[in-house]
């Protein structure tokens, strides 16, 4: 079953992001990265109680775009416009990914409309 940036604010995307994602990829930006990781290196581990994602980083390849240190970090929902390919953003850290998209294996975050990264994490 997929899911894809839900207008149910708060409720079936809370409960879709909720658990421990493994960061896979990164890619995007204006400088055109192509990162990959293997997966467990780095854990997102979100929490829709308290609505914070823990990041556990372990990369030392300062090359690489790992996207967040290791830390704890307040995200949000938010109800976009009718000018956004998506109804509804998740908002992480300050940073706004415009389109999420959820399904049984893998959590993508978009920012390319921005120019920004696209995040590829898996269960």
């Amino acid at each position: 079953m997929q899911m894809s940036c839900s207008s149910n604010s708060g409720s079936n995307s809370t409960d879709a992001v909720q658990g421990q994602w493994k960061l896979t990829h990164v890619e995007g930006s204006f400088a055109g990265i192509h990162d990959s990781f293997n997966p467990g290196l780095i854990t997102w581990t979100f929490n829709a109680t308290n609505h914070t994602v823990t990041v556990v980083n372990n990369n030392t390849n300062p090359n690489l775009q790992s996207v967040l240190p290791t830390g704890v970090y307040d995200y949000h929902f938010v109800n976009n416009t009718d000018s956004s390919p998506c109804e509804e953003s998740i908002e992480i850290n300050g940073n706004l990914y415009n389109c999420f998209t959820v399904t049984n294996e893998s959590l993508i975050l978009d920012q390319a409309i921005a120019d920004g990264y696209t995040v590829t994490l898996i269960h």
